[in-house]
């Protein structure tokens, strides 16, 4: 057999296939191509060849592109979520495929799906709220070159945020974090692919519902600009972190305002949310006014240190054995500098404790710890 015919088999078997091609196969059928260019002699042949070269370079351009890509059924499996992969092959999921570039990266997202059960991976944010969202994002650089394998030292060095934010919600205070969110990825053929889950979106269809994408650990005002008037968010242009923006095409019919109404008041009452008064050990009634207890408290000097940060964008604080993590949106306010506030309560009637923040006018937020004065 000469090596047109084998060409043309070659290029037989990839058209005719309902597989999807792989790289390796797309590359050697781009090389048989330039290999075999100067010796195809029949004139039948050579316009034969031609015409599935163009054929084989207009889908390199673009359907190549898009077979490169994982579908959310594929990435559920992948990450080993078989109920998750049923959901997204389901006719109650969404398949969006849109990407968009920011920055050196193009992010694409691919489905969204909403329920109860519907992930082999459970968690107590399940239990409180057992409406879900899922929805898959797709990461890649914009030259093509490949993202780092999870075993490469450089893996985690760019961190991404995916996260729905709600219109006429603030961002920083109604996002993946606040909403018992969490994700999974695994990086395929040098693509990350993202999962995220959250409280169900579904209630707010009403209202307008987006999903962000871009670098960094956590939502403010540097990445995105929010509209007090009219409630709408879009991607703040002095940003200098890459970050997109999608509009989410939700059923309106399944809104649902009064549940979504309460569910914003539950979650928009951060004294609740960060500090919950412990019960007292004598009387079963709660604290109210933790300030005014320790206003005469005594400081540990060697407790004063930095906050650092998670993955998640949660400012983390641990001394002595006490730890914790909590989102800086709910503590401060837009703005507010200088002021000592209460984390968390430690300890029991006779030796008790809080862990305190503070933020300067340069965005740097300290912890401290602080005994109670006898």
């Amino acid at each position: 057999m000469e090596k047109y015919e084998q060409l043309e088999q070659l290029l037989s078997q990839a058209l005719s296939s309902t597989d999807e091609p792989s790289e390796a196969l797309n590359h050697k059928l781009k090389c048989r191509l330039i290999e075999n260019k100067s010796i195809i002699k029949p004139v039948r042949k050579r316009i034969a060849v031609a015409l599935i070269a163009v054929v084989v370079l207009i889908m390199s351009g673009s359907v190549f592109a898009f077979w490169r890509l994982l579908s959310p059924k594929q990435v559920a499996e992948n990450l080993g979520d078989e109920t998750l992969a049923k959901a997204f092959d389901s006719e109650d999921a969404i398949q969006i495929n849109k990407s968009m570039t920011s920055g050196d990266f193009t992010f694409t997202l691919m489905g969204i799906t909403s329920g109860k059960n519907l992930s082999d991976l459970t968690n107590s944010a399940q239990d409180i709220h057992p409406d879900r969202t899922y929805a898959v994002v797709s990461i890649t650089r914009k030259d093509g070159s490949p993202m780092p394998e999870i075993s490469d030292e450089s893996y985690g060095q760019t961190t991404f945020i995916v996260s729905p934010l709600i219109k006429g919600q603030k961002p920083w205070q109604v996002n993946i974090f606040t909403m018992n969110g969490g994700y999974s990825e695994c990086i395929v053929d040098g693509i990350i692919y993202r999962i995220i889950e959250c409280d169900s979106i579904e209630m707010f269809a009403d209202r307008g519902v987006y999903l962000y994408a871009g670098t960094g650990s956590f939502i403010d005002n540097q990445k995105v600009s929010y509209n007090e008037k009219t409630g709408e968010i879009t991607i703040n242009t002095n940003s200098k972190e890459a970050g997109v923006l999608f509009d989410l095409p939700l059923d309106v019919k399944k809104a649902d305002h009064e549940k979504a109404e309460k569910y914003l008041k539950e979650l928009l009452n951060p004294e609740e949310l960060l500090n919950p008064a412990p019960q007292s050990t004598t009387n079963n009634e709660y604290f109210t006014d933790w300030d005014d207890e320790f206003a005469d408290g005594i400081v540990i000097p060697e407790s004063i240190k930095e906050v650092t940060y998670d993955e998640n964008g949660f400012a983390c604080y641990e001394y002595n054995g006490s730890k914790v993590k909590t989102d800086l949106n709910f503590l401060f306010k837009e703005g507010e500098t200088g002021i000592w506030k209460i984390v968390c309560v430690n300890g029991d009637e006779n030796e008790k404790t809080v862990i305190q923040f503070l933020k300067n006018e340069s965005g740097v937020v300290t912890g401290r710890t602080v005994k109670k004065a006898k």
